[in-house]
């Protein structure tokens, strides 16, 4: 009994883990995460602490591997919403893919940073003004790929 409950743990683990950190370090709180996934608040607490979200998510405004991350936390969610209404149409899923995957190469930091950031951001962006209804939600996510450019060209990513 004891080995299938771990086992049932580890599958949480696996399954949600990585979805709920996107999501955390895009701004959501445990709260609402939680009520996304069938993981008890004591076990997103654990895996904030166990993987130093707080500290990652200080980090998503300089560190493109950390904006990569809150940006899948949001497209996941947005996606996710679009589904459940039907509103997602194949040539738009198709179009989210291609950008998952231009974070994915973000997150692991390819070798040209600059033209894989902008082309994520430039289809991010569309995606958004297409679906993003609130403007200040807008606001916000706006305002963090803004300090992304900004920071890359500090670093003198950009300037090149």
């Amino acid at each position: 009994m004891t080995a299938n409950r771990k086992r049932t743990r580890s599958g949480k683990r696996d399954l949600y883990l990585e979805e709920a950190q996107s999501l955390y370090l895009a701004g959501k709180s445990l709260e609402e995460i939680q009520g996304l996934f069938p993981v008890a608040l004591s076990t997103l607490q654990r895996w904030q602490r166990e993987g130093r979200w707080d500290e990652k998510r200080l980090q998503v405004l300089v560190s493109p591997r950390w904006l990569g991350e809150a940006l899948k936390g949001l497209l996941r969610e947005k996606t996710g919403r679009l589904l459940i209404q039907g509103a997602l149409k194949p040539q738009e899923l198709d179009e989210l893919t291609k950008i998952l995957t231009l974070i994915e190469r973000l997150c692991s930091q390819g070798s040209d940073l600059k033209a894989v950031s902008l082309e994520v951001m430039d289809r991010f962006s569309e995606f958004l003004r297409t679906w993003v209804t609130d403007a200040e939600e807008m606001k916000i996510i706006t305002g963090r790929i803004q300090e992304f450019f900004r920071n890359l060209e500090n670093d003198g990513e950009l300037g090149k």
